[in-house]
């Protein structure tokens, strides 16, 4: 895309995009159209270190793991006294219900190798932060009358009843039809904005911090102009609630998902395992500013799409929250957005492994987004197979993917269902007499943006690897992938139209504009809008061994766009880890390193792609006895970057 393009794009777009007032890490990068201020996500100040006990629960109370320790653990969470925590011992906890974590306390664990909850859930969530939906309906929106334009702090409600400073208003519009949209390749998300028949997929949640009569004071600033009927709903959260350092362990009874966050908000989970999941590992709606940090989601009992897919799901306009620093393991996804969630930043996880049980040749995503409309969200630093906002149920904007690994390559292992001994060897085409790891061969594409994706920053990615170089042989063992820098469903640039996307004889490095997994471009879903829209800049392709830089545009990067400096839990590692400036790395050609959380798995856990797992897991030994989301002062070295 040349620069009259992108500079016409800037004005088409400056009219629903908020302006800037200050300079952030993207400056000089990427157009104030099209970013936000990261910096600001997840708890301000880092997780509370809570030093007082409430009360100290024994595994061997509750017959280490024989008896149902449920009650009591509430019973323990409700009487703690605000700031303080319930201690849980190393040893089993029957769970037989569901466990609720209330405003201002911690339920903490020995460690996620040592104090395991035996989950025997039938419904509902294992361990729970806040609880509830926002109500919606013409009884409760709010006609929002005023202040609407983009980067407003100040708004004017047609009535403040329910509205008071601490209290949180998730903020919508009617869609536009054209960049926001529910109707995706699969037909309409009537869902995705929790009742209100999919015409208000856009929008996010700020806090109330002033109400002077009609006059509401809010945090974040509006992203978009808010235009087209806008409402404000009104609610209430749990706030400061914390999960740390245990691991569900599930049983396949039923469990929708390990740990759940529901209107919470300045909430946590850190340095949990999720060993299996009966439906997703964590699941995320309407809360704001919480972190799900330093810590492993390995395994499930299904690897097939439906209500659940075994991942993170982030949903429903929540807003500012951090994801960050975690390792996700053979799973169907692993980190999908969906329903709205706005300004959030998904950084240094490693993604590996993922499957479908049905179409186990199939590449999944770990990276997804899955439903309308997503806006303003981070993907910074991961390590991933996969990058795929799809448009199954409608559209995204303004994603920003920067110094991202997506290898292009993922190793399936048996079993394909049900807990059992992981194992991938040896390895070689699937079906061959016995064969028990093989790698992807079907929709192989590091990068996957959908039709309905549109004003997308790609900066200072790292794509493909030497696996995928090499990748793989096809089902017969016959012959290999062929390897395509980059196609485009609608023509464009070449390779395009129609024919362009092989399902099983291509290697894709970029693919952008196609309406779903089986399209080989020119169907019906196809757009140029993906490819028409996007920055691309600084990113570095193994398959053409070239770097592409836009005329005009710096080429010297931030180390990040939400951390001002080194975090600690990079130790001695080098930061950034991966990008164009990156150089002496381990991995492509250079431009990749380890980050702390692959490091963790290989190196202090054991893991690898032969299988085993899940394995023992505990945050300290990976990252310190500290596992706050604070960063502390250290500057990079032996690289050049800008850090803000």
């Amino acid at each position: 895309m040349n620069r009259k393009q992108l500079l016409l794009l800037s004005i088409i777009f400056s009219l629903m995009i908020p302006s800037v007032s200050h300079a952030q890490a993207w400056s000089g990068i990427l157009n104030p159209a099209r970013a936000i201020d990261w910096s600001t996500v997840g708890i301000p100040g880092g997780i509370p270190a809570r030093t007082t006990a409430c009360a100290t629960l024994n595994a061997a109370t509750y017959g280490n793991g024989s008896a149902d320790s449920t009650g009591a653990i509430n019973s323990a969470l409700r009487s703690c006294a605000s700031g303080q925590y319930v201690s849980l011992s190393t040893g089993t906890f029957l769970i037989s219900g569901n466990v609720q974590v209330p405003s201002n306390v911690t339920l903490r664990g020995a460690g996620a190798n040592q104090t395991i909850l035996q989950a025997h859930s039938s419904s509902g969530a294992v361990v729970s932060l806040g609880s509830g939906s926002v109500s919606f309906g013409q009884s409760n929106a709010i006609a929002v009358t005023g202040g609407t334009s983009a980067g407003s702090m100040s708004i004017t409600l047609a009535s403040t009843s329910g509205v008071s400073v601490g209290s949180y208003l998730v903020i919508d519009q009617l869609n536009d039809g054209v960049i926001v949209s529910s109707a995706g390749s699969e037909g309409s998300c009537t869902w995705c904005d929790n009742g209100q028949g999919g015409t208000r997929v856009q929008g996010q949640i700020v806090e109330v911090k002033s109400v002077s009569g009609a006059t509401v004071g809010i945090t974040p600033a509006l992203y978009v102009s808010y235009t087209r009927t806008p409402h404000a709903t009104p609610f209430t959260a749990t706030k400061y609630a914390g999960v740390e350092s245990l691991q569900v362990y599930a049983n396949n009874t039923g469990a929708t998902t390990n740990f759940a966050m529901s209107l919470c908000a300045y909430c946590w989970i850190s340095g949990v395992e999720g060993n299996y999941t009966d439906g997703d590992h964590v699941e995320i709606d309407f809360s704001y500013h919480s972190e799900v940090i330093n810590s492993y989601f390995s395994n499930a009992y299904k690897h097939t799409p439906g209500t659940t897919d075994s991942d993170l799901a982030l949903r429903n306009k929540s807003t500012g929250m951090l994801v960050q620093n975690n390792i996700f393991e053979r799973l169907h996804l692993s980190a999908t957005m969906e329903w709205g969630p706005a300004g959030n930043v998904i950084a240094y996880n490693y993604m590996f492994g993922n499957f479908d049980a049905n179409s186990p040749n199939v590449m999944m995503s770990n990276l997804n987004t899955h439903g309308a409309h997503p806006q303003f969200n981070l993907w910074e630093g991961n390590t991933v197979t996969q990058i795929h906002p799809d448009s199954i149920w409608g559209s995204t904007g303004t994603l920003t993917t920067f110094r991202n690994w997506a290898t292009g390559a993922t190793k399936i292992c048996n079993p394909l269902t049900g807990r059992g001994t992981v194992t991938c060897s040896p390895m070689g085409a699937q079906g061959a007499s016995g064969v028990n790891g093989w790698y992807s061969v079907q929709a192989v594409r590091a990068m996957d943006f959908d039709f309905l994706v549109s004003n997308s920053n790609m900066v200072g990615d790292v794509i493909g690897s030497s696996t995928m170089a090499e990748l793989t042989y096809y089902n017969d063992g016959s012959r290999l992938l062929t390897q395509v820098p980059l196609v485009v469903a609608v023509c464009g640039p070449s390779p395009c139209g129609s024919g362009s996307r092989g399902y099983d004889t291509t290697a894709n490095g970029y693919t952008l504009g196609y309406g779903e997994a089986s399209d080989s471009g020119g169907g019906t879903y196809d757009s140029l809008t993906p490819f028409s829209t996007v920055f691309q800049h600084g990113e570095f392709n193994l398959i053409t061994g070239l770097l592409s830089l836009l005329p005009g545009i710096t080429q010297t990067f931030p180390a990040s766009f939400y951390l001002t400096s080194k975090p600690a839990w990079f130790g001695s590692m080098p930061f950034p880890a991966i990008g164009p400036d990156v150089t002496g790395g381990a991995f492509v050609s250079g431009h990749a390193n380890n980050i702390p959380a692959k490091a963790c798995y290989e190196g202090v856990m054991g893991g690898s792609d032969s299988g085993g797992s899940p394995l023992p897991f505990n945050a300290d030994a990976c990252y310190g006895s500290s596992q706050s989301s604070t960063v502390v002062p250290a500057p990079p070295t032996g690289i050049t970057v800008i850090v803000h």
